[in-house]
């Protein structure tokens, strides 16, 4: 009895080992690292070595692996994101430029004319200090910066449309690949426990699916609740379209009356 108890231990092993590869093998195209740690995992897992299976899992994270899986972004919006975090400090940079350039010139400018210190200061890098500053003047700069400030507008609503519109159905997606994951690598680890039988190991499927049927179910509540948002904005508009009928209505009993 304990030979086959073994035996199907052994089988079990091969079967997660070769689930763990077949992620390793999806996630090498994203993340070489994550990918390279999975496949020691599933070594470790095929050749029993205990300790070794649980710290790999341990430094496998599941949130993260599941959204390398499921979101599948174009390079494209990972240099707008940097371009974003970047020039953040852009006009800042630009203005304190400018202003470094501008107080130089008046500074030369006074000891050349020192009665025009009686000018404001704005007026005078306006007019380009008599030829001592380029096209670096007030107008100019305060354009740039102007500019900077629109693309970094730009920039936000594009990410944020992605993050908070468009990715809504693929972080549901996330949850359930998260739970799946959790569920594989729970059931590595109980397989390398001193005391893990099939009955632990059916134990940890028959969690992993009631873990997956609750994503299920926040997944349609989730559904429900934009639908119902939906819902409560065409009210409100209707709303707001009886209030103008009904004003306009009693503003024309008020002229006739």
């Amino acid at each position: 009895m304990r030979a086959l108890a073994q035996d199907a231990r052994t089988t079990e092993r091969e079967r997660t080992a070769d689930q763990l590869a077949v992620l390793s093998n999806t996630v090498a195209q994203r993340d070489a690292a994550l990918a390279e740690l999975l496949g020691r995992l599933a070594s470790a897992v095929r050749e029993d070595r205990r300790e070794d299976v649980q710290g790999y899992a341990g430094a496998i994270d599941p949130h993260g692996l599941a959204e390398i899986l499921v979101y599948s972004r174009a390079a494209i919006w990972g240099f707008v994101e940097v371009a974003r975090n970047v020039l953040v400090f852009a006009p800042i940079a630009v203005t304190w430029f400018g202003l470094s350039i501008a107080t130089d010139a008046y500074a030369k400018l006074l000891d050349q004319k020192p009665d025009l210190v009686t000018r404001p200061f704005l007026l005078l890098w306006e007019q380009g200090f008599e030829g001592l500053v380029g096209f670096l003047r007030f107008s100019n700069l305060a354009i740039i910066d102007a500019g900077l400030i629109g693309l970094l507008i730009v920039l936000s609503l594009a990410i944020h449309y992605r993050t908070d519109v468009r990715d809504v159905a693929l972080r549901t997606s996330v949850l359930l690949k998260e739970s799946e994951i959790r569920g594989l690598l729970a059931h590595t680890v109980s397989l390398s426990t001193v005391d893990a039988d099939l009955v632990d190991s059916e134990v940890v499927d028959q969690m992993v699916a009631e873990e997956r049927r609750i994503y299920e179910r926040a997944m349609e509540r989730e559904q429900r609740l934009f639908e119902m948002e939906a819902a409560v904005q065409e009210m409100r508009a209707a709303a707001a379209e009886l209030t103008r009928a009904a004003q306009t209505i009693a503003g024309e009993r008020a002229r006739k009356g």
